[in-house]
């Protein structure tokens, strides 16, 4: 059965570091602080789908950019990687709410919601000082089986997002926190980034 509001396939991923999905399947991240990759084209981060699968990366993940009660999820995250020349995604995700900000204390009132520290801020926020941060609030779906996939050479590089060569299932996606829990956090991080 498809979860009311998923596409029953989906053909878009969205990579992000492994330990960050880590903490999205346990229902401990919520918001995302995107820039956009090194290669993308344009003025920085956008939403190319409000719907798409998380394809976890392990390029650019530094262990000193998290607080200390999540370094642990690296590890973990490493255990769990699929073989060479395969991605193993395990969830989906759904932008709920976005904006854009350039302010360090809108993302210090929304900590609770993300497992990143203070020098992943200031590293983002100094890096193409010219580009706003992207936040988002994403709702994770667990997939069941997660799916595991072939990468292909169109996958590589600095970039954000991926066009998978084939739609992925999404049948059987279970969501992460149930809805009266992730409306009341949803709720609460909206109101915090006023």
């Amino acid at each position: 059965m498809i979860r009311s509001g998923l596409p029953a396939e989906c053909a878009t991923a969205l990579k992000e570091w492994a330990t960050v999905l880590e903490a999205m399947a346990r229902g401990e991240q919520l918001v995302l602080i995107r820039k956009g990759g090194l290669i993308e084209p344009g003025s920085g981060f956008e939403f190319v789908a409000d719907t798409f699968l998380f394809y976890p990366t392990f390029e650019h993940q530094a262990v000193t950019y998290l607080r200390p009660p999540y370094q642990r999820y690296f590890e973990e995250a490493l255990a769990r990687r699929a073989p060479e020349g395969q991605i193993r995604c395990e969830l989906i995700g759904v932008v709920a709410a976005s904006r854009q900000s350039d302010d360090p204390a809108v993302v210090e009132r929304l900590q609770e919601f993300h497992i990143y520290n203070d020098a992943f801020v200031r590293q983002r926020l100094q890096w193409q000082p010219q580009q706003p941060l992207v936040l988002a609030v994403v709702r994770a779906f667990r997939l069941t089986p997660p799916r595991v996939l072939a990468v292909a050479p169109a996958y590589a590089g600095c970039k954000s997002w991926v066009a998978l060569d084939s739609p992925v299932p999404l049948a059987g996606a279970q969501p992460v926190l149930e809805d009266a829990v992730f409306q009341a956090r949803l709720a609460a991080i909206t109101s915090r980034w006023c």
